[in-house]
């Protein structure tokens, strides 16, 4: 056990935060620690803007379902799948390669490497923040709303700021279940399951002092049906994503 160490298992989203503000140093700090993350062949295929008009927030906070934080945050960065440059300004390349769901998938992958390296940076620094991936719930509105030129699709918001929250960890899956040697393999996951679901419903049950109790396998698969944005794909077609 370390610091960092330390930091990453304690980690939990944190939604509200103090009116003390992030300084542009510690902004600067966050976005080279992001643009320090590994990157497939070095092509940094992401795009990071950094939200501050009021009118565009509160457009993120419609897309999300109303998720206040997308206003409230201090410091709202959102995270963008990034091939427009790479068309632009690779040497030597077939611009149909880009079209391609390798290159999408790495573009995605850049992109949340990055942001993973930002939310570390953040909480060494005492700040705390969520994810927000319900903006897709309008991938074209947010396109329309940023100027997303053809190539870049938004994927999720990061938000940050001085926690005024502790809403306590969330128990993560057995390391067992995901956590696999040479092979995938399934032994005694149903036990373990049964006793992890024991553990979440109890989670809910007190975080939400009983509106909520549902087991992991309810609650994801509640959500998962509830959000299914089936046009997202559409959208990217439509963008000059996975053409092929």
């Amino acid at each position: 056990m370390n610091q960092i160490t330390e930091q990453m298992l304690n980690h939990t989203s944190i939604r509200k935060y103090t009116d003390e503000p992030i300084t542009q140093e510690q902004v600067d700090t966050i976005v080279q620690c992001a643009q320090m993350a590994s990157t497939s062949s070095h092509f940094q295929a992401y795009s990071i803007i950094e939200v501050r008009d009021p009118a565009k927030r509160e457009v993120l906070k419609e897309c999300s379902g109303g998720q206040k934080w997308t206003v409230t945050a201090p410091l709202v960065l959102l995270f963008c799948a990034d091939l427009h440059r790479s068309g632009k300004y690779f040497d030597g390349i077939d611009k149909d390669v880009l079209t391609n769901t390798e290159c999408y998938t790495v573009a995605v992958i850049d992109a949340a490497l990055a942001a993973q390296n930002a939310f570390t940076a953040t909480e060494s620094m005492g700040l705390g923040g969520v994810i927000v991936g319900g903006i897709r719930n309008d991938v074209q509105k947010l396109i329309d709303t940023f100027q997303l030129p053809e190539q870049v699709a938004p994927l999720f918001a990061l938000c940050l700021g001085h926690p005024d929250d502790n809403p306590g960890l969330k128990p993560r899956l057995p390391q067992a279940i995901v956590h696999k040697i040479d092979t995938y393999t399934e032994d005694g996951n149903d036990e373990m399951m049964e006793e992890y679901n024991a553990r979440v419903k109890d989670y809910y049950t007190e975080r939400t002092r009983g509106k909520n109790t549902n087991t992991w396998s309810q609650q994801c698969g509640q959500l998962m049906m509830a959000k299914t944005r089936d046009e997202v794909g559409f959208v990217l077609r439509k963008n000059g994503f996975l053409g092929r």
